[in-house]
């Protein structure tokens, strides 16, 4: 009986944690000050093209996911609006797929200049070239 209650116990703790870990996921860790998709407009043979960029100024955090599994990958380029000057650029393939950046990760073009920021967001396949294109310009001033 013990046995049972101890293993009772410890499942129920594993279930707690397991579900804290799902909530707190790094696409949940912040809140986007901004979030764009991919332009359905422009058709590719499917309404349901599926590129999405979440930005939060503070920390410069950076989300791109490929929330559809039709052959196309996400991709974002981050330019200095003013310059030009490409900073990065993210790839997310396949459905699910997140791509993340911000200051914090040690790479020193994540953590963005206080000045315009350039977001280019599109999708691409193989063989083809950049479809859905949207572009938006944020005052980086957190």
């Amino acid at each position: 009986m013990r046995l049972k209650n101890l293993l009772t116990a410890v499942a129920a703790a594993l279930v707690v944690t397991a579900g804290t870990l799902v909530v707190a996921s790094p696409a949940q860790a912040v809140d986007c000050d901004h979030v764009w998709y991919t332009d359905e407009s422009d058709s590719i043979g499917s309404v349901d093209q599926g590129g999405r960029l979440c930005f939060a100024e503070h920390g410069d955090y950076v989300y791109l996911t490929d929330y559809d599994a039709d052959g196309y990958s996400v991709v974002l380029d981050v330019f200095m609006d003013g310059t030009g000057q490409l900073l990065y650029t993210l790839r997310a393939a396949g459905a699910g797929d997140v791509q993340t950046a911000n200051a914090g990760d040690g790479i020193a073009f994540h953590n963005l200049p206080e000045v315009n920021i350039r977001f280019r967001m599109y999708l691409t396949k193989s063989g083809s070239g950049p479809v859905g294109e949207v572009t938006h310009v944020v005052n980086n001033d957190h």
